[in-house]
């Protein structure tokens, strides 16, 4: 048998403890937000394009992401692929209007790569993925959107930002009239013990500070909990949007203990009152679209 083949049938299926929570929220008709949380891919999906179109986008998104379900990932293309096919599937919805479907996402999938086990962090747009390790929490994506622009140019602080008008606004999406494939921004973390990640749509990170995240990360709940934990405060806190939250938790000891199976799936809740985003109007020069 050579060495190749060896490490090969040594790859394993890695299912971290997972839990998800979906909310409409308190001002809106209907959760255009979605997830896929069934391993090794923990995946959030934020529609757009206004109620009918901002859920078909999610659902169009959801279905071309499925086949990470239950797949042994290798290496990173795996995951890039899944994304633009994503963003294919999305930009193919048929819209008689001007204002075309789209979606911004943000994931983590547990990986076996050749350097290890692996985290693959992956998003488009402003929904976000944090990490908390050894006591300390950290934002591991960086969002597309015009604030996240001028706290890079250093005309708003992230502070300001928070409260800026503009905030909603993405300058990449799936589908949403971009062209050109819908390639995320890929980051590669190593698994370590007693890691946890948020993966999150806006309708949570805008209305929960850093601090406020820590805190329910690290209270001592499980996964599902947690993640039931975040929604409850972002509907407590405004809850001004659709809100999701996936929690993955590594084992105690990833490279010894088994990962924990989980496969759950949802493509969001239900309708309750209005709500929907509007398309970009001009991406390429940085106008964005207007959630």
């Amino acid at each position: 048998m050579s060495e190749a083949t060896s490490s090969r049938e040594q790859v394993v299926l890695l299912a971290p403890a997972a839990g998800a929570a979906t909310d409409v929220g308190r001002f809106r008709s209907v959760n255009e937000d979605g997830y896929l949380a069934a391993a090794p891919a923990f995946i959030v999906v934020d529609g757009m394009g206004g109620h009918a179109l901002g859920r078909a986008a999610t659902q169009k998104a959801l279905d071309a992401l499925a086949p990470l379900s239950g797949t042994c990932i290798t290496d990173q293309g795996t995951v890039v692929d899944a994304v633009v096919a994503a963003g294919e599937a999305v930009a193919a919805i048929p819209s008689e209007s001007s204002h075309r479907p789209g979606a911004t996402i943000a994931g983590v999938v547990a990986a076996d790569l050749p350097e290890g086990r692996t985290w693959i962090v992956l998003n488009i747009g402003d929904a976000r993925v944090y990490l908390r390790r050894s006591g300390a929490l950290r934002q591991v994506t960086r969002d597309h959107s015009q604030v996240q622009a001028l706290i890079d140019a250093r005309l708003l602080t992230p502070a300001e930002a928070r409260r800026d008008p503009r905030r909603n606004v993405v300058t990449r999406a799936l589908g949403a009239g971009i062209s050109g494939p819908a390639v995320p921004d890929i980051h590669l973390l190593p698994i370590e013990a007693g890691d946890r990640l948020l993966v999150c749509s806006d309708g949570l990170s805008d209305e929960l500070d850093d601090e406020t995240l820590d805190t329910i990360l690290s209270a001592g709940a499980d996964a599902q909990r947690t993640a039931e934990h975040a929604v409850a405060a972002a509907l407590e806190a405004g809850g001004h949007d659709n809100v999701t939250a996936l929690v993955v938790d590594a084992p105690a000891e990833p490279e010894e203990a088994g990962f924990e199976a989980t496969d759950t799936a949802g493509a969001g809740g239900e309708e309750s009152r209005t709500g929907g985003r509007r398309a970009p109007e001009n991406p390429e020069n940085g106008t964005g679209h207007q959630r």
